[in-house]
């Protein structure tokens, strides 16, 4: 009875269909099952999961109960179940002993809770529940026991407030990403400075975030952390502890004024004049010998690399700068340098003062030699021609660049 040969059945976008016959109990080969948006499907009983790897009921807005799974569940399990209508994950997923390793619990507005037994789920690698607006029961689990496997957690855009989180969530040993932006809560628990094995960290848009924990360096494998969109005032010291870290996104900060040591690679917001200060004031941070090295280059990538700052007063679109210096443009004693930015490859670069006393003017030219083989033709790269790269003190004889 039945189609006990069955191994693939697609039926996306069937919207008229209503009901999947219970015969399908009875499909102990079927590898693929797709009723993505299928959205009258009201009735759907059983499924044989023996050889099943893939289940997608994305959109099956009108279905209020998850089918039964009979049979024992391949470990490589996907499940898809994004803009699902149901309120609670069926048990019926979580008790068996195998379990999937990827589940997409996406949209799913109507869901309110994640039962406790998924931390018993030791082969899930993968959980995504973003967008999940109405759940509240995340602060209720415990996860020391349990999720030994998983390597990517999204709860971005869930409305999750303080408490929101486990607070144990620093033991998930594997995770390797966590998506946490868009949600409520004012600070993270203190835990998730202990999560070894993470590379990825997104924050960015969780507005009453005002200040991560003082213990962030210890990420020691911590390689992207997007803090865009946040009322941070202030960055932890630790950060510069990163060192792994390639990319720190800041974009967006409007009331960040101050930053602590960096990396090379920053995601920063050009039109907010006191981040880009900032960034220079404190570039001499990545280099302790900057008063003696010629020149300091930082990548920093913007949305719209075409368009240069309106800060930087002297523009133009050649291969080289050419800078006119007023009198007495030397004024204090804590002047780093010259700030440039380029797009493009910068392949070699000269810079000299050349002293003009017949018009009482100075002159510094910064030589710009850009390839048009350019591999990052789409980022704005920030060069710093510190001060001592131009000017030898040593042998100025106690005369100032003003002279």
């Amino acid at each position: 009875m039945g189609m006990p040969n069955l191994e693939y059945l697609d039926l996306e976008e069937c919207m008229s269909l209503e009901e999947v016959h219970h015969s399908l109990r009875c499909s102990r080969k079927l590898i693929e099952l797709n009723l993505n948006e299928c959205g009258s499907l009201n009735r759907f009983p059983y499924v044989n999961v023996e050889s099943l790897e893939y289940l997608n009921l994305s959109s099956c807005y009108s279905l209020e109960k998850s089918p039964e799974f009979l049979g024992i569940m391949k470990p490589e399990l996907m499940i898809m179940m994004s803009f699902f209508g149901i309120m609670e994950l069926p048990s019926s997923i979580i008790e068996h002993q195998a379990g999937p390793t990827s589940l997409d619990l996406s949209e799913m507005n109507n869901l309110v809770a994640l039962p406790s037994s998924i931390c018993r789920m030791k082969g899930l690698v993968k959980l995504i529940v973003w967008g999940a607006q109405n759940l509240k029961a995340c602060q209720k689990k415990k996860v020391n026991e349990g999720l030994p496997s998983l390597v990517a957690l999204n709860l971005s855009d869930c409305n999750l407030i303080d408490g929101g989180l486990p607070e144990d969530i620093g033991s998930l040993s594997s995770l390797e990403t966590l998506h946490l932006n868009g949600n409520n809560f004012e600070r993270l628990p203190r835990s998730i400075a202990q999560l070894g094995a993470l590379r990825s960290l997104d924050l960015s848009d969780c507005k009453r975030l005002t200040q991560l924990p003082e213990d962030i360096g210890c990420l020691s494998y911590l390689k992207k952390l997007n803090l865009s969109g946040n009322n941070f005032e202030y960055l932890p010291r630790s950060i510069a502890q990163l060192g792994a870290l390639e990319y720190l996104h800041l974009s967006d900060c409007k009331r960040l004024t101050q930053l602590p040591e960096f990396p090379h690679t920053i995601n920063a917001d050009w039109s907010n004049s006191s981040i880009c200060n900032s960034l220079f004031q404190n570039i001499s941070l990545l280099h302790p010998d900057t008063s003696d090295s010629h020149s300091l280059s930082l990548r920093v990538f913007t949305s719209r690399p075409k368009n240069i700052p309106s800060w930087f007063h002297l523009r133009g679109t050649g291969t080289s700068v050419l800078v006119n210096l007023p009198m007495n443009w030397y004024v204090t004693d804590n002047f780093l340098g010259f700030a440039v930015c380029y797009s493009g490859e910068l392949n070699d670069n000269t810079a000299h003062l050349i002293p003009l006393c017949d018009a009482g003017m100075s002159l510094m030219t910064q030589k710009l030699a850009l390839s048009n083989h350019a591999e990052y033709l789409d980022d704005i790269n920030f060069l710093l021609v510190p001060l001592g790269g131009l000017w030898d003190a040593s042998k100025a004889n106690g005369k100032t660049p003003n002279d």
